[in-house]
C-alpha cells in the first residue's frame, strides 16, 4: 500500500508548478505525476487547480513572513531579514509565485483573483506594520512602492536572467532603515535646540 501524499507537499509542488508555468500553463495532471497521485486522487483533495491558488500563496506569505525578528524591539532587523528574504527567494526562483499568477487568473477564476490580491494586501500590510514601528513616514505607501520594485526587478530576471536590477531594489528599500535612523537623529537634534 502507497504512504499517502502530505496535503503540505502538494502544496509545495503547486507552488513550483505555478512559479515555472504560469496559472494556465500548470495542470492538474502534472501536479499529479510529481506527487506521484493518480489526477482522480488528487482532485479529492482539491476539487480545481484554481482552489489550489489560495493554499500556495498562504504557504508563500508564510514562509516570507515566518521567524522574523521582533519588529516592536528591532524594527530595522525585522526589515532587513524581509527584504533580503524575498530578494533571495525571487534569485532563487527567478519570479515571484504572486505576481506569476496576478498575470494568470482572470474573471473566470474569481476565488484565484481574490486570493492573489489577498496575498499582495497582506504582505504589504505586513511590511507596512515594520515600518510603522519603525516610524517610517506613510508606510503603507512605502511598502507598496517598494514591493513593486522588488517584484518589477523580477521582469528583468526573466527575460535577461540579469539580477542586478533586484539587487539594486533590495539595497535600496534595506536603506530605507538606514536613511529613517539617520532622520531620527537629525529630528532629535533639531528638537534640542
Amino acid at each position: 500500500m502507497r504512504e499517502p501524499v502530505p496535503i503540505h507537499r502538494i502544496v509545495v509542488e503547486a507552488r513550483e508548478l505555478f512559479r515555472e508555468y504560469g496559472y494556465e500553463g500548470a495542470s492538474m495532471r502534472d501536479l499529479a505525476d510529481r506527487v506521484g497521485l493518480r489526477p482522480q486522487s488528487l482532485y479529492t483533495r482539491f476539487p480545481s487547480k484554481e482552489s489550489l491558488v489560495r493554499e500556495v500563496l498562504a504557504l508563500t506569505l508564510d514562509d516570507t513572513l515566518a521567524d522574523l525578528p521582533d519588529s516592536k524591539t528591532d524594527w530595522r532587523a525585522a526589515w532587513r531579514t524581509l527584504i533580503r528574504r524575498i530578494a533571495e527567494t525571487f534569485e532563487t526562483r527567478g519570479r515571484c509565485v504572486g505576481l506569476h499568477l496576478a498575470y494568470g487568473v482572470t474573471a473566470q477564476t474569481p476565488d484565484a483573483q481574490e486570493a492573489v490580491r489577498a496575498f499582495f494586501l497582506r504582505l504589504r500590510d505586513a511590511m507596512a506594520g515594520i515600518l510603522d514601528a519603525g516610524k517610517v513616514c506613510e508606510p503603507a505607501a512605502v511598502a507598496e512602492d517598494i514591493l513593486a520594485q522588488l517584484e518589477g526587478a523580477t521582469l528583468w530576471i526573466a527575460t535577461s536572467g540579469d539580477m542586478t536590477p533586484l539587487r539594486r531594489a533590495a539595497e535600496r528599500a534595506c536603506d530605507i532603515a538606514i536613511l529613517s535612523s539617520a532622520l531620527s537623529r537629525s529630528t532629535e537634534i533639531e528638537k534640542k535646540r
